[in-house]
């Protein structure tokens, strides 16, 4: 898992406007737009990481809980969540596909939104409740018995103790 400076990526300041940050993902959309480079994987990739950056930064709520962890985002990860929050994990809504500009991965490649791992942990993995959707605990062994039953039984229906 890896720190992505999503600044850098759109190629503007921490202090940079909404408007500065749509104008530069708009600038990087088309010029990494996978119809205008078919084929070229890093410009694909720069796309996908253009359209990550602009999803965490042109929304208020989750560019302010970015800038608030920065680099640290390794202690987030090994205390288990957003340490003085008691653990709860910020945002915890549910992971939008557009982007500015009409623009969105899941547009061009289908499925989620190629965010990396480290803001999969921190806004959640796309389940409705946000978070990572629990697994549910499983099923123990399937129980096998051989019963016999009346034709009339099976009609009407009955009820056996196994």
């Amino acid at each position: 898992m890896e720190y992505k400076d999503y600044y850098k990526i759109l190629g503007v300041s921490k202090t940079a406007s909404q408007d500065e940050i749509k104008k530069a993902y708009r600038k990087l959309a088309v010029k990494y737009h996978p119809d205008k480079n078919s084929g070229d994987k890093a410009a694909e990739n720069k796309f996908k990481e253009a359209n990550e950056a602009n999803e965490v930064l042109s929304k208020p709520d989750k560019r302010k809980q970015y800038d608030e962890l920065g680099e640290n985002w390794q202690s987030y990860q090994q205390a288990g969540g957003y340490a003085n929050q008691g653990g709860s994990r910020p945002g915890g809504g549910r992971r939008s596909s557009g982007g500015a500009g009409g623009f969105s991965t899941e547009d061009f490649y289908g499925g989620g939104g190629q965010f990396s791992d480290f803001f999969e942990n921190i806004f959640g993995g796309g389940s409705p409740g946000g978070g990572r959707s629990s697994r549910r605990a499983s099923a123990g062994e399937d129980l096998q018995a051989e019963m016999h039953i009346t034709l009339e039984e099976a009609f009407h229906g009955a009820s056996r103790q196994v």
